[in-house]
């Protein structure tokens, strides 16, 4: 049997902005050996299920205490800094791929969500943020009664 799935115009605008920014990014990033200076955008991948939303970040080398997560008027903000191979300079290399320095995520979320039960952990270079959705937002089962 098929699956219904309803569509949502401004989700499939949404990512596809993201992926011609990325595409983008990457294009220009490609056209020199070293690292753009200044910012860069981590990957990030959100998962949602009943219960709420997940959001998984790509953050290699970025060390726990230098990540900072908030969430205001239901946009998620994920900020830190990447340093560069600590205090060494870049004298000496002759290719530099990765980003280094400040990078930035915004993502907004739905207006249901329990701001006040986000979680956030950090393994192995990922970031897992946990945003559960507010009660009222949960699906329900309603019984149907025979009349």
């Amino acid at each position: 049997m098929a699956t219904i799935t309803r569509y949502d115009p401004i989700r499939s605008v949404s990512s596809l902005h993201d992926e011609v920014e990325r595409a983008f990014r990457q294009a220009v990033g490609a056209s020199s050996d070293a690292a753009p200076a200044g910012a860069f955008s981590p990957a990030l991948d959100v998962e949602e299920d009943e219960h709420g939303f997940t959001l998984h970040v790509e953050l290699p080398g970025v060390a726990p205490d230098a990540v900072e997560v908030s969430l205001e008027e239901n946009v998620l903000t994920i900020a830190g800094e990447r340093a560069f191979y600590g205090d060494r300079s870049t004298d000496g290399f002759r290719r530099i791929e990765r980003h280094f320095g400040r990078f930035h995520r915004s993502v907004r979320l739905p207006d249901r969500v329990d701001g006040d039960q986000v979680a956030a952990t950090y393994r192995d270079g990922m970031l897992t943020i946990t945003v559960p959705k507010a009660e009222d937002a949960k699906p329900r089962r309603i019984t149907v009664q025979a009349g």
